[in-house]
């Protein structure tokens, strides 16, 4: 190597070493906001997308109590504030008060600045921040005041306003909250400055800003994530292959429905969140989009003691490595800022038996590590003693593997095309001795009987094959007994089919799967049938 291309060299890294150098000052200032969190490498930038969807009227706005304030125009479209923190280059951008995220809240479907959005949402900041505490203990009362409010509006944030982007692409974190940008910005100032691009909106309702809490309310919720993430897409410093989502509340059942509907998705962080709950789990096995076996990615479950979150309800997303933390002494909405609030304004929320600033931050610290571990790769285990044994706040951690994940419906379709039905049955026994005691799902039987039907099984040999393995599976549905029976008085085995049509009227009334009308259909069809075999 000659002297000038040495010289060359000492230049380049002199550049580095002083970049890196302003990187770590402009992140090592005094941010009280921040807590203890241990910032990353990066400065971050914060911009904000105002758009519309043109292919959907625009909504009104509603609080939580669904009082609705009509300011919009329905020709615009569907009103989108999209709020975006980055990886940022140093030294760029206007300085931020927390105050610039509240003031949002109040532009999210009137987009125009005024003093009256700033004054409205304040007081919607104050309004909810009461609800919230008071969701946790009616009997709390809490009620910030404005006094109160104003002290965390003067805080400095870490984000610089439109601060040019830094070179590269960067994985995708989507933070859906009816609260954005004011309820997450932490987060996601913690996660951009680790090298993530976050991204917060609130999903909304059919016809007003309030997301609906039901089944139509998830699907609209999945359809506004959607738009979102086509609109982030079109930045070039995003990795649309690494897209993860982190949710609270309602709106981690949100995003377990969009990871069923989109392999885009590769993470699912549900930050105390109700996908553990009967309640939501409900909502979303009433919905004809979510398919659980589509659930395949690494899932984080940050969850705290509540009457209705159970783990077990989510024991049944058998394909996704599914990750469990129990933070015994925090509650679900201090998992949001307001967690490090209450270091400014003791009680925000409410009493807490713990620490809510350092639960806060235990749990950002740990969406951190499982991001760079599924979505980064990085190695090591989520859980190891050097991580929890020092944080106090997590009682309990355990890891469910997920079980090997079968072909999805296009490639099973394909294999019979070229193998046979044998080809299937070899798959489910390959499944089923892996430890999988129910391979495939059973709207996968009603699916590809359909498929069959159209000129693929004539003499109805594949369906009765299909539905022996349907009924290996699941033995006591009135359902897939009923067509054992049917596909068995079509091949004549008329004892078969007499048995199996038997078995299907005792079963119907304790088979919960079914609704009313289904068990009269299903009871007329095999009454009939019957009595046609014994005549």
């Amino acid at each position: 190597m000659d002297e000038q291309q040495t010289e060359m060299k000492l230049k380049v890294i002199l550049i580095l070493l002083v970049i890196l150098g302003c990187q770590r000052q402009e992140n090592n200032i005094d941010l009280p906001i921040m807590g203890d969190l241990p910032i990353g490498e990066y400065p971050v930038g914060f911009m904000t997308l105002f758009t519309h969807d043109l292919t959907k009227n625009a909504v009104p706005f509603s609080d939580w109590d669904g009082n609705l304030v009509q300011e919009h125009t329905s020709e615009n479209g569907r009103q989108f504030q999209i709020n975006i923190w980055y990886p940022a280059n140093p030294g760029s951008g206007n300085p931020l008060k927390y105050a610039d995220y509240v003031d949002l809240m109040g532009r999210q479907i009137n987009f125009n600045e005024s003093e009256e959005q700033k004054i409205f949402a304040r007081e919607l900041f104050i309004r909810q921040t009461r609800d919230l505490g008071n969701i946790r203990n009616p009997e709390n009362n809490t009620d910030l005041n404005s006094e109160q409010l104003d002290q965390l509006l003067e805080l400095n944030v870490l984000a610089r306003l439109k601060a040019k982007a830094a070179e590269g692409q960067f994985p995708l974190v989507i933070y859906p909250n009816g609260g954005s940008p004011a309820y997450q910005s932490i987060t996601c100032e913690f996660l951009a400055s680790h090298g993530y691009v976050a991204v917060s909106f609130v999903p909304k309702g059919r016809y007003s800003s309030g997301m609906e809490v039901s089944t139509i309310g998830l699907e609209v919720a999945v359809d506004d994530l959607e738009f979102v993430l086509g609109q982030i897409s079109e930045k070039s410093n995003v990795d649309m292959n690494s897209v993860s989502i982190l949710a609270n509340a309602i709106s981690s059942s949100v995003g377990a429905a969009a990871v069923s509907r989109n392999e885009k998705i590769k993470a699912l962080i549900s930050l105390e969140g109700g996908l553990p709950s009967s309640f939501e789990q409900r909502l979303l096995r009433e919905s004809v989009f979510y398919q659980p076996e589509n659930i395949r990615v690494p899932i984080l479950f940050i969850y705290s003691p509540h009457p209705s979150i159970d783990p077990q309800y989510t024991y049944h997303l058998k394909y996704a490595d599914r990750y469990y933390a129990h933070f015994s002494k925090m509650s679900e909405f201090v998992m949001l800022n307001y967690g490090m609030f209450d270091a400014f304004i003791p009680g925000i929320l409410g009493e807490h038996s713990g620490n809510t600033k350092e639960g806060f931050e235990t749990a950002n610290e740990l969406i951190l590590r499982f991001l760079n571990q599924k979505i980064k790769k990085e190695a090591g285990e989520l859980f190891d003693a050097s991580f929890v044994s020092n944080r106090t706040h997590i009682d309990t951690t355990f890891v469910l593997p997920g079980l090997p994940a079968p072909p999805n419906m296009a490639e099973l379709k394909d294999v019979f095309m070229k193998e046979g039905f044998d080809s299937i049955e070899n798959t489910y026994r390959q499944l089923k001795s892996e430890g999988n005691s129910q391979p495939f799902s059973k709207d996968f039987y009603t699916d590809y009987r359909s498929w069959l039907a159209w000129k693929k099984d004539e003499n109805y040999v594949y369906r009765l094959r299909l539905y022996e393995l349907a009924y290996d599976s699941y033995p006591e549905s009135a359902r897939i007994n009923y067509y054992m029976a049917y596909y068995s008085m079509k091949r004549e085995l008329n004892e078969q089919s007499k048995q199996f049509y038997v078995q299907t009227l005792s079963l119907l009334e304790s088979d919960e799967e079914l609704n009313t009308d289904d068990k009269s259909r299903i009871r007329n069809y095999a009454t009939e049938e019957l009595d046609s075999l014994l005549k």
